[in-house]
């Protein structure tokens, strides 16, 4: 079949790794990348190349598989696999939900090493048109938070390396 949908088979790891992959493709910064390179259809050499940053035994990489599990886990279908994440099931309001989602574009900008300046670019030029003002106002409001948390500012390499937000050894 040519230029088919990319899928993914699931071969090894575990459910919490399904959630980070998820999460990490969820969001903003990832879809931006994305959209650099794909207009209307997302080949398989595109879909390989986008960049996924290692999940660690770090902060960020948990919390985005907390935030990207419960987000994805919507009902009782997902019991059992929001179980094994570790996160609660069932439908969320759009208040909570959207704080969720906010936070997770704004820990995922942190996985990919990006500064606050990126993170205005990538919602400047994500889409033309679209009303960005509030949601990335909420999105820097977290991403600064989760810097002063860890002390990250995206120019110090040992402390990135530490916080599991590089990996350029």
């Amino acid at each position: 079949m040519r230029d088919a949908d990319p899928f993914l088979i699931w071969e090894d790891g575990a459910e919490a790794d399904e959630a980070y992959l998820i999460g990490i493709l969820s969001s903003i910064p990832a879809d931006w990348y994305a959209r650099r390179f794909v207009e209307k259809h997302l080949d398989y050499y595109i879909f390989n190349g986008i960049p996924i940053p290692q999940r660690k035994d770090s902060q960020l990489s948990s919390r985005v598989v907390e935030l990207s599990g419960r987000l994805a886990a919507i009902d009782d279908r997902y019991a059992d696999w929001a179980e094994t994440v570790g996160v609660d099931y069932g439908p969320l309001d759009e208040e909570k939900k959207q704080e969720m989602i906010y936070e997770l574009d704004a820990v995922v900008a942190h996985l990919y090493g990006l500064t606050r300046e990126h993170v205005e670019v990538i919602f400047e030029t994500f889409h033309d048109g679209w009303d960005y003002e509030e949601r990335l106002e909420r999105v820097l409001d977290y991403y600064a938070s989760w810097a002063d948390q860890l002390d990250l500012d995206h120019t110090d390499r040992g402390a990135e390396q530490a916080a599991g937000t590089r990996d350029d050894d």
